[in-house]
Order: C-alpha cells, then structure tokens, then sequence
C-alpha cells in the first residue's frame, strides 16, 4: 500500500503527463494528422474527398511544374502574387508597426486609449473584415469611390476589386492595415523591455535621437523584430480569407489568386484534391526552407 508521500509524489510525476493526454490527442487528431494525409494525397491520383488514392509519385509535382494545363499555367502568376503580398504587406506592416510602437512607448494624455484602439482591426473576424472592405471598394457604393471622385482623384466608376484585371495592390492593403496592429504590440513589449538607463547615459554621452534609435533601439529590439517577422511571414504567405472574400468577390479569380487561394481552387473547384495537396506542399517547402534558415542564423548568432 502507498504511503502518503509515495501518492503525492506519484501525483507530482504523473498528473500533468495526464493533463497534457487530451492536448495530444487534439493535437495528433487536428493538425498532425490532416499535415501527414495532405502530403500523402500529393502523392496520389486523389480528385475528391471519398475518391480512391491511388499512388502516382511524383506526377503531380510535374504536372504543377512542368504542365500547362489547369493550375500549371497560372502557378507562377500565384507564387509571384504570393511573393509581392507577403513581402509588402510584412514590410509595410513592419515600418507602420514600428511607428505606431515609438508613438505608444511615449507619455502622452490618452495612451492607453490608443493602445486599445489600434489594437481594435486584430478582435474583428477576418470574414467580416474582408466584407466590409469588399464594400468599401464597391464601385456604386463604396466609401473609397465616393471620395476619391468628390476629391477630384477620378472620374466614373473604378472597379478596385473582383474581376479578372483587377489590380492586386488593393489586397495588400487591407492585409496592411489587418496585420499591422500585431506587429506594433510585439515591438511595443519590446520598447518597454529596454531599461531607461541605457537612453539617459546615452544623452550624457551626446547622443542624439537618432544615434539613440540607430545604436539603443534597433539592437535592444534584434530578437522580438525577428520573431515578429516570422511569425507574420508565415501568416500571411498561408493567408487565405482576404483572397478568396474580397479577390474572389465575382466567382474565381486568377489574377488575384494566391498559392493557398490556387490549392483551394484546385482541390475543391476542380476536384483535384491531389493536386492541390502538391501546391500546398511546394508552398509548405518554400517557406518552411526561409524560416529554417533564418533561425539557424538566428541561433548561431546567439551562441557566438
């Protein structure tokens, strides 16, 4: 029989392995199963959910990359748009996030305010924000139209988005303006985090604000400005919702299309299931590929 602290060090050792059983077992039932199967399925002749997966190798990575037919004649126009809306929208994302987190580490009347309301764009569903930008570029009655013509900037109607020659770059600004509150609360934990100390003796020494960010700022900062921008590239190179809502607005739309918008069309438009796990596969091995890189760096960086 267990003596009483036997049955108390027992709980110690034993309960939390029996907490984490059901994280486990959601985890291995929703993300690492679906991840194993896709890559399965890319492999195969798979053209719907209840088809028979039949083993094709490498085929249809060729077909994707070789082909020109179905999604092989416009992948690279999606990698590209993928590359442009990744790339800008983390820049941007970046530059305005860094601002707004200068302004919000100042003291001023209101700034907690401020920091709640900038904060405001990240607790909106992403459907209900791409409908109510899908409005807002609508062409008869849309807010942009509207006073872009009282202000003179254009004459008639202008059509942002939804059609086949639309332009992209009005996609990448509602990804902005929706990711760039997260990027200025990671890099606003980061000011807070650098001693004031380090900024009074810089103005003992002579320093002025600019050699104060350039040499104080931006180093104190190296750590959380990488984790910040991984985290938004892989979000926004796997984003789908602002694509498929607002780009997609008229049906299919492959000027706009992305690379997860182009995987969803060709498993689930076209019926090849297949196929779509291979494009979502590349995509998974391009970024994933930059991401291991980068944080190699980063740690061999740290242990110099």
């Amino acid at each position: 029989m267990l003596t009483s602290s036997r049955m108390m060090r027992f709980r110690r050792q034993f309960i939390p392995y029996g907490l984490m059983i059901p994280v486990v077992v959601a985890l291995l039932a929703f993300s690492f199963f679906p991840f194993v199967s896709g890559i399965w399925y890319s492999f195969t002749s798979k053209g719907w959910i209840n088809d028979t997966a039949n083993f094709t190798g490498l085929e249809n990575y060729k077909l994707i990359l070789e082909g020109n037919v179905g999604a092989a004649r416009i992948f690279k126009g999606a990698l590209w748009n993928s590359i442009n809306w990744t790339v800008i929208s983390v820049g941007v994302q970046f530059i305005l996030g860094l601002l707004t987190a200068l302004i919000l580490n100042e003291q001023f009347p209101g700034r907690g305010f401020f920091r709640v309301g900038v904060l405001i764009s990240m607790a909106v569903p992403t459907v209900i924000v791409a409908l109510t930008w899908q409005w807002m570029y609508d062409p008869f009655y849309g807010l942009i139209n509207f006073y872009l013509q009282k202000l003179g900037l254009i004459s008639g109607i202008k059509i942002w988005v939804g059609q086949a020659n639309s332009p992209f770059w009005p996609l990448i600004i509602i990804a902005i303006w929706r990711g760039f509150p997260f990027m200025s609360l990671m890099l606003l934990s980061g000011l807070q985090g650098i001693p004031s100390e380090l900024y009074e003796a810089a103005k003992v020494d002579g320093a002025n604000v600019f050699q104060r960010f350039i040499f104080i700022t931006i180093p104190s900062l190296r750590s959380i400005i990488i984790i910040a921008l991984m985290l938004n590239i892989l979000n926004w190179w796997n984003h789908f919702d602002i694509v498929m809502v607002v780009g997609g607005a008229s049906g299919v739309n492959f000027g706009t299309a992305t690379i997860p918008y182009l995987a969803w069309i060709e498993a689930f438009k076209w019926s090849h299931l297949s196929r779509g796990a291979a494009i979502s596969v590349i995509a998974m091995i391009a970024i994933g590929g930059i991401i291991y890189w980068n944080a190699r760096r980063e740690l061999g960086s740290v242990a110099k």
